[in-house]
This record gives structure tokens, sequence and C-alpha cells, in this order.
């Protein structure tokens, strides 16, 4: 459980640098690493990140 808190963390602080970066980089008019910046934090923030994995078994078809 506590990996799960410690990725959930490091995602974030992830997205947070990206996203810090990126508005330095637009501020100094480099727009093409701004935008991959921008790019890189909405990829961090929009991985799916699984928490309850269900199982559910279907019926065999004969």
């Amino acid at each position: 459980m506590w990996t799960f808190f410690l990725w959930n963390i490091g995602a974030l602080a992830a997205a947070i640098y990206c996203i810090v970066k990126a508005v330095i980089d637009l501020r100094a008019r480099r727009y093409g690493w701004g935008v991959v910046g921008l790019l890189s934090a909405v990829v961090f923030l929009m991985t799916p990140i699984q928490t309850h994995a269900v199982k559910i078994d279907l019926p065999a078809v004969r």
C-alpha cells in the first residue's frame, strides 16, 4: 500500500516539475520546449493508476 502512495507522490512531483519548467520555458519564448513540458505533465497526470484489481470469471460458453 505504501508503494502506491510513493508512486503517486513521485508522479505528482514529476508533473509539477514539468509544469514549472514549461512555464519558465514559455516565458523565455522557447515555445517548443514549453509545449513539450506541458505535454509531459499531461501524460503524468492522465496515466491511469490501478488501485483495486477486480477479477470477474465469466461462465464458459459451450
